[in-house]
């Protein structure tokens, strides 16, 4: 197994987190949302004509693309990416006839109290690990079947200003046998924090203190049978510097690593983005996708 304290080499490792990927049938609804905890549409992509064979949906696909961020915005901080699928049309969540599935099981966002939620948001009280310690937070559901974990988290040292509303903070999974995701994960530049439990792992990049992937324990769960217009939380894109040498390191290692591909994105900024898709042994789908450094802002946040 891998050295957990070592990620890779930062030249071909994962240096930020760029977007959760959740799919709806209705993407203003969703994003209606995540607006009451204070997020906001920074960037919209409308795709008429895309090849869908990197995510697993070979031939023509049209699709609507809503990128909510919270305050810190772009750059700053990962966003929620919301995707209305028109063709394929987003599809019903695979239902499990036992157990529990693996990989997603839900988003979080921290807040500074979680006493003051929008008025409104149904939620019921939880202690959730986070980020390594145990924290006080409350569970409410999407609208799109998605869990949110809030939780109590406090922005410390920012700004009054900068601390309205809520933060993405984290993404809640279940691992099948925690030394074999902690492996997977470790080459891909993410390390543990705080300890390995029993149930449970906190892992995060060290260059990017603004999201963990949280872990729990379930040797018994499930394939979730998702494909990429399944409604819900589907999958995880991760900046790396550039994805062809990160695709060569991890061959390299023996991993089997389709080619990287250009997904299209005319409407914004950069017009699309090089990517490559791999998939863990648990079924969790993490995009690679080609996003320099330069390109992203990092701040340091307390825990």
């Amino acid at each position: 197994m891998s050295d957990r304290s070592q990620p890779p080499p930062t030249t071909t490792g994962v240096h930020a987190v760029l977007h959760c990927n959740v799919n709806t049938r209705d993407a203003a609804g969703s994003a209606a949302f995540y607006e009451r905890f204070g997020f906001t549409l920074r960037m919209r992509s409308t795709s008429d004509d895309t090849d869908g064979s990197a995510l697993g949906i070979p031939g023509r696909t049209v699709s609507d693309t809503w990128f909510e961020y919270d305050a810190r915005g772009p750059r700053a901080a990962p966003a929620v990416e919301l995707v209305e699928w028109q063709e394929p049309a987003t599809a019903p969540r695979p239902a499990l006839s036992d157990g529990h599935a693996a990989g997603f099981a839900g988003l979080g966002i921290r807040v500074a109290d979680v006493a003051d939620l929008p008025a409104g948001v149904d939620a019921d009280p939880i202690e959730v690990y986070v980020r390594g310690r145990s924290r006080k937070g409350v569970l409410t559901q999407g609208p799109d079947g998605v869990p949110v974990e809030i939780v109590e988290i406090d922005p410390g040292a920012e700004p009054r200003e900068g601390r309205d509303g809520g933060r993405l903070s984290h993404a809640r999974l279940v691992s099948t046998d925690l030394d074999r995701t902690i492996a997977w994960f470790a080459e891909l530049g993410w390390r543990v924090v705080g300890d390995v439990r029993p149930d449970g792992v906190s892992l995060g990049v060290a260059e990017d203190p603004t999201f963990s992937l949280e872990f729990d324990l379930d040797a018994d769960a499930v394939p979730h049978g998702m494909r990429a217009n399944s409604e819900g939380l589907y999958r995880i894109a991760l900046a790396v510097e550039d994805v062809s040498g990160a695709v060569e390191r991890l061959r390299g290692l023996g991993w089997s690593v389709a080619e990287p591909e250009f997904i299209p994105m005319v409407d914004t900024p950069t017009g699309g983005f090089t990517v490559v898709v791999l998939t863990d042994p648990d079924g969790v789908v993490a995009e690679l996708v080609s996003r320099p450094r330069s390109e992203v802002r990092r701040p340091a946040e307390p825990a």
